[in-house]
């Protein structure tokens, strides 16, 4: 904390110096010292929410919690341009999601247990218009976030990673048997691509909105293991017209399994109607071939000067994400409203989830969670 208090204290002096950039067009100002030609700056965000969940056993509320859909984070991020078509930057992030809604549960409710700070990203990158990126270090793997993309305004409480609002929690048996060893994260999956690793990661140049990716690494964060990793993706966004479209695929070697999954989202400008849809396929060597749909439809509008307003409902329906023959099942509703000059979000979720296996019969397991995410 000693550390972050200095790098706070130190920002703070240089930007009210007179190197820190202009507001923009909200009322934060960035952290930054420098010009648009060369700056490093200080960023991130803060999501402190409050979580009820009911598992039909019992309702316990939990708060304030991180919101794992959007962990709290701070980095600090230099950006050096060399001509109007190629920069070079680096970034260093990190956060503490110690007490979040991923790990807190009905025997653990401090959810301190192995959880903490966690580097994300240390990394440099090399950016040319004709030539695409290349990235050194830890950060994102070419086919990390490639089931999640999500244009409906709602992804900050909730997307196709649907155990993110609950995934501690366990499962509770039917009757009294009292509460499984499944929790939420076991038995829901997005199948995402290989997350942030330390890796060499090289993105093509954009060509009429799409983009080709590759990355080679292996995860040391939070712990160093034996094998290496890779993937590919393809990436596409159109953002004229009537419509706004965004999708992204890819394919990944997680060393344990081989996994396809993608997503898609469109969003009709005038009218604020939104649809999202995700797929993944798991292939593990276990012999688990895990799979999911995920659907979404979303409803954007200014209803107030501050920001636009967005609703959303979802269903994720889930096989073999964990055990063999098991099957997920989730719904979710979400309001979100944006106030814009502030960069904040004040947001309500609400998500069922209900599992079933051949081992036993379980409770329903409902929960909701409202927040605000602030950022900078």
């Amino acid at each position: 904390m000693k550390t972050l208090a200095v790098t706070l204290g130190v920002v703070a002096v240089l930007g009210a110096s007179g190197g820190a950039a202009c507001a923009g067009d909200t009322l934060v100002p960035p952290l930054r010292v420098g010009d648009e030609e060369a700056y490093l700056q200080l960023y991130g965000q803060f999501s402190p929410s409050l979580l009820v969940v009911d598992d039909g056993r019992s309702t316990l509320g939990y708060g304030p919690i991180d919101n794992s859909n959007a962990s709290s984070r701070l980095g600090l991020r230099l950006y050096v341009g060399i001509n109007s078509a190629t920069y070079l930057g680096a970034d260093l992030e990190g956060e503490y999601d110690g007490y979040a809604t991923n790990y807190v549960d009905q025997l653990n409710r401090g959810g301190w247990d192995g959880h903490g700070a966690l580097l994300r990203h240390a990394e440099g990158y090399l950016s040319s218009k004709p030539l695409g990126t290349l990235w050194l270090g830890q950060g994102d793997m070419a086919s990390n976030n490639t089931a999640e993309v999500d244009l409906s305004g709602t992804d900050v409480v909730g997307y196709s990673s649907v155990s993110d609002l609950a995934g501690g929690q366990f499962f509770a048996y039917a009757g009294d048997a009292g509460l499984s060893a499944i929790t939420v994260a076991d038995a829901f999956s997005n199948l995402d691509g290989l997350d942030r690793k330390l890796r060499v990661r090289y993105d093509t140049p954009s060509l009429a909105g799409l983009t080709a990716s590759a990355s080679y690494g292996r995860e040391v964060v939070p712990e160093v293991t034996g094998g290496d990793v890779w993937d590919v993706a393809v990436r596409y966004a159109h953002d004229s017209g009537p419509f706004k479209v965004a999708a992204a695929a890819a394919y990944s070697d997680t060393g344990s399994s081989n996994r396809v999954d993608g997503s898609a989202s469109i969003l009709h400008m005038a009218s604020g109607i939104s649809l999202t849809g995700a797929a993944g396929y798991n292939a593990g060597d276990d012999g688990i071939d895990g799979r999911y749909l995920y659907g979404k439809l979303g409803y954007r509008h200014a209803f107030f000067d501050v920001g636009a307003t967005a609703f959303a409902v979802d269903t994720y329906v889930g096989d073999s994400i964990d055990t063999p023959g098991a099957e997920s099942l989730s719904f979710g509703a979400f309001v979100v409203q944006d106030f814009d000059d502030y960069q904040t979000q004040l947001y309500l979720g609400v998500r069922s989830y209900a599992y079933d296996d051949d081992a036993a019969d379980y409770r329903r397991l409902v929960a909701a969670m409202t927040g605000v995410r602030v950022k900078f």
